[in-house]
């Protein structure tokens, strides 16, 4: 794929932990966070797909897809996400660790359309856009190194997690501004 400057930046990082591990031997680590969702999460169209999908599903606004609807991605529930800096802190080490859903919590955006429409009980209405340059048509995160050295390990499946989304929506619906004033 494509680099970007958020790629760029994300890099730069890697490098200034990886070189204060090497002068100040820190225990410290760089987490690749990808594909995080769950409660409380404000999604976007680019960032926080899963939450975009949710929010507009609940309140009967259509989803957009880019491209076909079969890009599949990992998810990553956010309790894992911050059980995984515990998990770490338990047996620091050194490193650049991809922190996501691995290959158990694969989904293809129709996919995961499809399972917020069994949970509501409707048919969300989806609106087919052309694919976008530099979109990843196949992205799933390779954990094992993480699990190796601290046994980052996500326990929370995607259609738990996309339940405990969709209930907290529906239960704070005020908190969502639909009416666009």
């Amino acid at each position: 794929g494509e680099l970007s400057p958020l790629h760029a930046s994300k890099m730069s990082a890697e490098h200034y932990v990886r070189t204060f591990t090497d002068m100040l031997k820190t225990p410290a680590a760089s987490f690749r966070f990808t594909g995080i969702y769950g409660p409380r999460q404000f999604g976007g169209e680019d960032h926080g797909w899963v939450a975009n999908f949710a929010i507009r599903a609940v309140f009967g606004l259509p989803l957009r897809i880019f491209g076909t609807g079969k890009q599949a991605r990992d998810i990553l529930f956010a309790s894992d996400g911050a059980k995984s800096y515990f998990d770490y802190f338990k047996s620091p080490n050194p490193g650049v660790y991809n922190i996501g859903g691995g290959p158990d919590h694969k989904i293809s955006l129709i996919e995961c359309i499809n399972m917020i429409g069994d949970i509501l009980g409707t048919k969300p209405v989806i609106e087919y856009h052309p694919e976008r340059p530099g979109d990843m048509r196949y992205f799933i995160c390779d954990i094992t190194e993480a699990n190796k050295k601290f046994a980052f390990n996500p326990k929370v499946k995607p259609r738990e997690g996309v339940t405990a989304l969709i209930r907290w929506i529906e239960e704070n619906k005020a908190v969502f501004d639909m009416t666009g004033k």
